[in-house]
């Protein structure tokens, strides 16, 4: 994006550049959402099939995949939206990247966004103590944490903070994109579920599997929608805040010869 289509945004601007930037970077982004979320849904259908085979070998081997689904969740999830934050920031301000690049700026930030996201959690969860809207005044004050990381190349502690800073006075609009960007992304997924659970009412393991797999490739599709709004929501708190419009441009000003 040139400089000069930088300006501040009300919600649904916000939501539709990232519409906008969803449809014109899908393949980039679909592919970078398919490093953690196709090997989920392969594995779901294999806990399917070893547990619709009754096979004691099966039913062991399933098993043992179990106790290793969770920890590569966790490390899948933290790679890939460090890569698709990557991805959609750099192709926000004009500079796209490929798969290949955003997935090894995954790798490169991981241990700090891991450590970010944790403390995250947490302040989350603590904030449940003021009830569901504790959690959500939390979580939208921390809204900026993994741009901050990715993009800023802060740490944990300082993404926390800059996060809280940019979120300063602007609570209510910031909770509007997160919460319906956040929706678009759950919604289909939670739908596709519903309805074929719904459509064959079968507690066969199989099924149960196959459901998982498509559970997780429509997540692909979604999730990276609501990353591109919540970096195009941190660029526009930039130039709301500090002016980031305005200091690129003169930053890119032909100097008077």
């Amino acid at each position: 994006m040139h400089p000069t289509m930088l300006r501040p945004l009300n919600v649904g601007e916000i939501l539709d550049r990232a519409f906008s930037l969803y449809r014109s970077q899908f393949r980039p982004l679909l592919g970078t959402a398919l490093t953690m979320y196709l090997p989920l849904a392969m594995l779901s259908v294999i806990f399917g099939v070893a547990a619709a085979s009754g096979s004691d070998a099966a039913l062991l081997a399933g098993g043992a995949l179990a106790l290793l689904v969770g920890p590569m969740m966790l490390v899948g999830m933290v790679l890939v939206v460090a890569a698709l934050t990557y991805q959609a920031s750099r192709a926000y301000m004009g500079h796209p990247a490929t798969v290949g690049e955003a997935v090894r700026h995954g790798f490169a930030r991981f241990f700090p966004l891991a450590v970010a996201l944790i403390l995250t959690g947490i302040a989350v969860f603590l904030g449940l103590f003021g009830l569901l809207i504790g959690a959500l005044i939390v979580y939208v004050l921390l809204f900026a944490v993994v741009p901050a990381v990715v993009v800023e190349r802060r740490g944990p502690l300082s993404a926390l903070q800059r996060s809280a800073e940019l979120a300063e006075g602007d609570w209510w609009r910031i909770c509007a994109v997160v919460v319906v960007a956040g929706l678009i992304a759950t919604l289909p997924s939670a739908a596709v579920e519903f309805l074929m659970s719904s459509a064959v009412e079968s507690k066969d393991p199989l099924f149960t599997g196959i459901v998982g797999a498509l559970s997780a490739l429509v997540n692909a599709l979604t999730y990276p929608f609501s990353v591109a709004a919540t970096v195009i929501l941190y660029y526009d708190r930039r130039v709301r805040a500090e002016g980031l419009d305005v200091e690129l441009m003169a930053a890119t000003a032909p100097v008077p010869a």
